[in-house]
């Protein structure tokens, strides 16, 4: 029975040491791969990969929006879809800002919110911004568009990823979209 017990207690030991708690662990993400578009949103080239397109994201990436979660969203309105367009930033790289630019389809002209995070390679939030936003109606008359020009003086030179969402009262973060940048 003596060595039981301090057998069990080092066996005890053991176990405990070899878990390792999710809090503690860091997530590292790879922002290498840059999708390049130039100054009129033209791709240049692309690593082929599922950036910049509608997505479900992790409870860890959706917790990096939830300090902007108390965004007013009375009034807001989700459209039918949003179209592939330019929904990426662009020109990628940039210097000082780039622009984004999403399409929805049916005429949508109504408010949505626009919420953004710069996070760096071991996802640290480096930048939050969350703004309300109008579509409005453009040729052919069937169709929408919003376009905004992004300043993130704050963000230093290097390779970044921004995470995207669109809200809406009926639908909080309706649609969800990432993609790696490079501020030069």
């Amino acid at each position: 029975m003596k060595t039981i017990l301090p057998a069990f207690l080092i066996c005890l030991l053991f176990i405990g040491c070899s878990k390792s708690s999710d809090s503690n662990q860091i997530t590292q993400i790879d922002v290498s791969q840059q999708w390049k578009f130039d100054a009129l949103g033209n791709t240049i080239s692309g690593p082929g990969d599922t950036q910049w397109q509608s997505t479900t994201f992790t409870s860890q990436e959706l917790s990096l929006f939830s300090s902007m979660d108390t965004a007013n969203l009375t009034g807001t309105v989700m459209p039918g879809a949003v179209l592939r367009t330019q929904n990426f930033p662009f020109p990628n790289p940039f210097t000082t800002s780039h622009n984004l630019v999403l399409s929805f389809p049916n005429g949508y002209v109504g408010p949505f919110v626009l919420k953004m995070v710069y996070v760096d390679s071991l996802m640290n939030p480096l930048l939050k911004m969350s703004t309300r936003w109008q579509a409005t109606a453009y040729a052919p008359p069937t169709a929408s568009s919003f376009g905004v020009t992004i300043t993130p003086t704050i963000v230093p030179v290097g390779r970044f990823r921004l995470y995207y969402t669109l809200s809406a009262a009926s639908n909080p973060h309706f649609y969800k979209c990432w993609g790696n940048i490079q501020k030069q």
